[in-house]
C-alpha cells in the first residue's frame, strides 16, 4: 500500500509514511529521509540529503542541504538552519521572547555549526559557522563563527578552532 507522502515526495525516504505528517506547501529535497511520528508544518523547506529524526516538529522554517536534524527535536517558526548543520537529539528553539510577543525573533543556524543534544537556542540567537555547542547547553546569546560552548547560559571553552576539515578561513577563499 503507498500513501500520500510517498506519492507527493518520490525522491524522499520516509521510515514510516503513515505514522508521518507532512502539511501542505512542504518542499523536501531530493534524498532526504524523515523518521516516523514527525510533523512538518505547512511552510516548510527542507533542502536536500537532509536527515528529519523521529518525533520532531518542523515549523515553518528552512533547513538548507546536508542537514542532520535527531530525534526529538522542535525547529519553531522562522529559524533558518544553514547547510551542513548537525542538531542533536530533543533540540529546541525559541521564537518568543515574551509570551505573546510580536514580531517573533527565530534563533538562526550558520553552516556546519553542531547542536549538541538537549540543547535550547533562545530567541534570536544566531549560532555562527562551525560552531560546537555542548550537550543541554543554553543559548542565551550570539556565538561567534568557530567557537565551542558549553553550559548552562553557555560560556567560550575556547576561541576558534581549526577541526579535522580545515580552518574557517579555507572555507572563504
Amino acid at each position: 500500500m503507498t500513501s500520500d507522502l510517498t506519492l507527493r515526495f518520490p525522491y524522499v525516504l520516509f521510515h514510516n509514511s503513515f505514522l508521518t505528517e507532512v502539511q501542505d506547501d512542504v518542499t523536501i529535497g531530493a534524498g532526504s529521509r524523515v523518521g516516523s511520528f514527525t510533523l512538518i508544518h505547512k511552510g516548510a523547506r527542507i533542502g536536500r540529503n537532509c536527515t528529519i529524526g523521529s518525533h520532531c516538529n518542523i515549523c515553518h522554517c528552512q533547513i538548507g542541504d546536508n542537514v542532520s536534524i535527531q530525534t526529538g527535536c522542535h525547529i519553531t517558526n522562522g529559524v533558518v538552519i544553514e547547510d551542513n548543520a548537525f542538531i542533536g537529539p530533543g533540540v529546541i528553539t525559541l521564537n518568543d521572547p515574551l509570551v505573546p510577543s510580536k514580531p517573533l525573533k527565530a534563533p538562526a543556524i550558520r553552516q556546519g555549526a553542531k547542536i549538541g543534544g538537549g540543547s535550547i537556542l533562545l530567541p534570536g540567537v544566531v549560532v555562527g559557522r562551525k560552531v560546537i555547542v555542548g550537550s543541554g547547553g543554553i543559548v542565551v546569546k550570539d556565538v561567534p563563527d568557530g567557537q565551542t560552548v558549553i553550559g548552562y547560559s553557555v560560556r567560550v571553552l575556547r576561541e576558534k578552532c581549526a577541526d579535522i576539515e580545515g580552518t574557517i578561513e579555507d572555507e572563504t577563499t
